[in-house]
């Protein structure tokens, strides 16, 4: 594993220790703990001492680890998790050969990396990308993996850096050290994370989704190494208990599901004219004034306060969850406002029409004792 030598110590010198919050955190001015969040990256865990490392990060001065119990200032071993290194490694230098492939296939930009536990992304200077040329790039770097190709970590300084074709030039500004990680004739960037001693450590790189952000870029979701095949397993798990269910082939999987939704479609046009009709027969036998209480199904409700003539009374449906309260004559706002202060719940709405849930299922007899007190009918 190609790791920057200020991390690959099995000592640190802990030179205070603070309880902040409850939170113990240990401070040194060198670690081999990589930070949280450094360069994208995901940071190390491990224990100092008697301790377990929760998080680490850094600033101007310090590198603070939280630890899971107090420990005093002063020299330590330190246990490095090296299962979560290698997973580091894979996801990192997957993301170089992936940033490299899309400017290869389509001279696309990498302009941000973040990993976390479980999927890695990057973000892209483009607002889209075509289908083929993800799959494209996809499969140029998976060539890259197979092929084994050496990751070689160089050391130098701005000057020597401008001796390679880095794939994002370094600022004029950068002073001392400078670490190249060195794919190949394929790619070379200064990076201080950690990566994989060749290609085919990385096992294999997979574009799990997309999504447009910040305007003019698109977002790449990717996994590698381990995590391709959890992923993998995850979904062929999903997908064969759901031809299981479905009582179909891995093959006729898709077009069930389809045939299934346009069934669904069917059945809900059906059911919208059932209820429709419904609403019609029996708004014909409500009366006419003052309050009318019904209870029904939600679609049936909707309908009924659609075509009922509201301009003399308020009704009042209930569909099992809340109230819809409307009417043409009155405001019902005041009602919904006495209701929540006799009864308690929930509600609002506009002057014709609202919603009242309350916190347990009413009688008609309460509201139209509501009703008398507000607009005395």
């Amino acid at each position: 594993m190609r790791i920057f030598k200020a991390y690959s110590n099995n000592r640190i010198q802990i030179e205070k220790i603070e309880n902040n919050n409850g939170k113990i955190l240990a401070y040194s001015k060198s670690s081999p703990f990589y930070p949280d969040g450094k360069g994208g990256q995901l940071g190390d865990r491990g224990s100092i001492g008697p301790a377990h490392v929760l998080s680490v990060r850094e600033n101007d001065d310090y590198i603070i680890c939280e630890l899971d119990k107090e420990i005093q200032p002063g020299e330590y071993d330190v246990t490095i998790d090296e299962e979560r290194r290698m997973d580091i490694a894979q996801q990192h230098t997957a993301q170089h050969i992936l940033s490299a492939a899309f400017i290869e296939i389509a001279n696309i930009k990498t302009v941000s990396f973040h990993m976390g536990d479980e999927y890695c992304t990057i973000d892209v200077e483009t607002a889209f990308i075509e289908p083929d040329v993800l799959n494209e790039a996809e499969e140029l770097a998976n060539k890259i993996v197979q092929s084994c190709t050496e990751v070689e970590e160089i050391i130098t300084d701005l000057e020597g850096s401008r001796n390679y074709s880095l794939r994002k030039p370094l600022s004029d500004k950068v002073k001392g050290e400078v670490r190249l990680i060195k794919i190949g004739q394929f790619d070379v960037s200064a990076c201080s994370g950690f990566h994989t001693e060749n290609t085919g450590e990385v096992g294999m790189i997979k574009i799990i989704d997309t999504e447009k952000v910040k305007g003019e870029l698109t977002r790449l979701y990717f996994v590698a190494g381990i995590r391709s095949l959890k992923y993998f397993q995850k979904y062929n798990s999903v997908i064969n208990e759901l031809a299981k269910m479905l009582t179909t082939s891995l093959d006729e999987l898709q077009a069930r599901i389809v045939k299934m939704q346009n069934q669904m479609k069917e059945q809900a046009s059906t059911l919208s004219k059932i209820s429709e009709e419904y609403a019609r027969c029996i708004s014909t036998n409500l009366k006419n004034d003052g309050l009318v209480y019904v209870e029904g199904y939600n679609e049936v409700g909707n309908f009924l306060l659609k075509i009922m003539d509201l301009s003399n009374r308020i009704v009042v449906f209930f569909d099992g969850t809340r109230y819809l309260i409307a009417s043409h004559k009155y405001d019902v706002r005041p009602m919904i406002k006495k209701l929540m202060e006799v009864y308690g719940g929930r509600g609002g709405g506009k002057a014709e029409f609202a919603n009242y849930q309350p916190e347990k299922k009413m009688e008609r007899s309460d509201f139209e004792r509501i009703c008398s007190e507000v607009y005395q009918i």
